[in-house]
């Protein structure tokens, strides 16, 4: 295992879901924040979903101090905040409309934008919040696709090799559905003081096990490695299934 990266499969996505959710309200009682401010990456995709609904509901509800948590996106496709291809409609409509948060915590990609639009203004949105230090959320969450791609850096493209940028147009076709993005760049993604990388299902196996056993490193979930950070994957069973016991038994 790499020495920043910890391994925990639990047995269904339910279990998964809730364990990330215990960890995201760890996180902020361990105080790893900035001048009182917690930021907080979330990226779009089924495999989160749920993840959201628990922290929308009691105990995360009431217990998380909201206010303090300054929310950002992962990546987002060119399409306007009301539609539901939009990352930021499923996060409002699972999670940030059933909590208290004040709007100027809220830092949304601007999609509806031209792509070029939207990559200068969510650039110049996260310069103003980390006010000229280096992009640095204290949390960022990922998923990845059965092609190993992760936020909207997707395999072969020249985006999984730029190392400068903080925000980056894309254009990728997944499950059948081509769109233009923006996403953050590596760059940001691997100042992370802390990134959770989620997985269920058997169709994520074997991503999982050229990551941790084959060690494919130009899968762009592979990439992901923050430089001074802690990187936890959560895996549910049939994520993990190709992964021999000497893995399984450093998790819990």
């Amino acid at each position: 295992m790499e020495s920043n990266r910890t391994l925990k499969v639990f047995d269904d996505p339910e279990k998964l879901a809730f364990g990330a959710a215990r960890y995201i309200a760890g996180l902020l009682d361990e105080g790893h924040s900035s001048e009182n401010k917690f930021s907080m990456a979330l990226s779009g995709g089924s495999t989160p979903t749920r993840l959201y609904e628990i922290l929308s509901e009691e105990p995360f509800k009431s217990t998380v101090n909201w206010e303090r948590v300054e929310f950002f996106w992962v990546d987002e496709r060119c399409v306007p905040p009301s539609e539901k291809g939009s990352n930021y409609w499923l996060v409002n409509e699972l999670l940030l409309r059933k909590i208290y948060i004040p709007s100027e915590n809220v830092h949304r990609i601007r999609g509806e934008l031209s792509q070029e639009e939207a990559v200068s203004d969510y650039r110049s949105e996260l310069i103003s919040y980390f006010t000229g230090h280096d992009v640095s959320f204290d949390l960022v969450i990922l998923g990845f696709g059965e092609d190993g791609h992760t936020a909207a850096l997707f395999p072969g493209s020249k985006e999984i090799s730029d190392v400068r940028s903080l925000v980056l147009p894309t254009e990728g076709t997944y499950e059948d559905r081509p769109s233009k993005r923006i996403t953050l760049g590596l760059r940001a993604l691997n100042k992370s003081r802390n990134v959770i990388v989620l997985g269920t299902g058997v169709s994520k196996a074997d991503i999982v096990k050229k990551v941790f056993l084959d060690r494919d490193s130009e899968l762009p979930v592979s990439k992901i490695s923050p430089e001074e950070g802690r990187l936890i994957w959560l895996l549910d069973k049939d994520a993990a299934r190709s992964l021999p016991d000497r893995f399984l038994s450093q998790s819990s």
